[in-house]
């Protein structure tokens, strides 16, 4: 019995003096600062008031797949060195003034620090709301504020840049589209005024109707004259003078009407039938590059408008908090833990030993 006794006491005992002696004597004091952040995407809807509003509502939908990439981003290497660069991490880790075993070493490498800091910085996410809580524990209440505050800032400088280059390749494909239809667009007017240089003519199809306007007047003015003339010549001699007078406006008139048929039927070098036909698959064109550039505004409006709404933005919700009294390490819990484990080793250990000496007796 003394035996068991005096095991007990070596397996237990020591242990658990040391961790009362650490614990409760040299373990430095820890400061947690703890925030609450979010990723959402703004979306169109009906917003309410309050935090339900802000984690749930139509107005901002969580980003799961984003709040995974913060988690990684959190405990990453990267982070990590930006944190470096703008605080004094291993001055305030590897003060003199924190105990031994909770110190930073002087010459610890990058993966030692980065695991350091693992140990310091923990983020948690719930997954029915995908909030995360960033904790931050330090040597003082300052140092795991700041950090805290710097972590946030850091991770709203990664959702922002990986938030506009989502948004700048959805409106890229866009945008060459609008380029093209705008280019497209430019050389049909191009081709246009060329085409109205080149022939002295400002809208051949305008001249057209004016044309057909002009031929209509003459016929009808022929017609008119003919039929004067005919009425004419019931009274007098076809070598009077209003019957010769007559017949000359006629000629004059048919003259007139020949020369305008032949402008449209594309009689001359400056035939306006050519022109037409000519002009008419320009026009078309120019109207098709329009309705081309309408649509592709258009698109590209839209792919602006799904591009901010799916934008993700990183919403602290709960800033980080300034602790007023230190409440790591919870020293009566650490002690007892250390007695249980000691314990539950002396007991397997004991029933493995039974075990092996029964063995060997056999």
């Amino acid at each position: 019995m003394k035996a068991i006794l005096k095991t007990l006491g070596t397996v237990v005992g020591i242990p658990t003096l040391f961790a009362i002696v650490y614990y409760g004597f040299l373990a430095s004091d820890m400061y947690v600062s703890e925030a609450k952040v979010a990723v959402r995407s703004a979306k169109s809807g009906i917003s309410t008031n309050g935090l339900t509003a802000l984690l749930a509502s139509p107005v901002l939908s969580s980003g799961g797949q984003d709040s995974m990439v913060v988690m990684e981003y959190v405990s990453s290497l990267d982070i990590l060195d930006k944190l470096r660069e703008r605080i004094d991490f291993e001055k305030h880790y590897g003060s003199e003034d924190v105990d031994v075993i909770s110190r930073l070493k002087s010459d610890a490498t990058r993966q030692e620090i980065l695991r350091y800091y693992k140990d310091r910085v923990n983020v948690q996410r719930d997954m029915m709301s995908d909030v995360l809580t960033v904790k931050v524990r330090a040597f003082s209440p300052e140092m795991a504020q700041e950090i805290a505050s710097l972590i946030i800032e850091l991770n709203e400088e990664l959702v922002n840049t990986l938030s506009n280059r989502m948004e700048e390749d959805a409106i890229r494909s866009a945008r060459s589209e609008v380029d093209r239809a705008v280019e497209h667009l430019r050389k049909t007017s191009l081709d246009i005024n060329q085409f109205q240089s080149a022939n002295d003519s400002i809208s051949p199809q305008d001249e057209s109707v004016a044309l057909f306007g002009r031929i209509a007047a003459i016929e009808s003015r022929l017609s008119e004259t003919q039929a004067t003339l005919a009425e004419t010549m019931a009274y007098m001699r076809e070598d009077s003078a209003d019957v010769v007078v007559l017949k000359n406006r006629i000629n004059a008139l048919e003259r007139q009407l020949r020369l305008e048929k032949g402008r449209v039927t594309g009689e001359g070098a400056d035939g306006l039938g050519r022109l037409v036909g000519n002009y008419q698959p320009l026009v078309l064109e120019q109207e098709i590059a329009q309705q081309g550039y309408a649509a592709s505004l258009a698109s590209f409006e839209a792919a602006r408008i799904e591009a901010q709404r799916k934008k993700q933005y990183l919403i602290t919700f709960v800033e980080p908090s300034l602790p007023d009294a230190a409440t790591e390490p919870r020293r009566l819990i650490k002690i007892i833990t250390v007695m249980v484990y000691s314990f539950l080793a002396y007991l397997i250990f004991g029933l493995l030993w039974s075990a092996l000496k029964d063995h060997m007796g056999h």
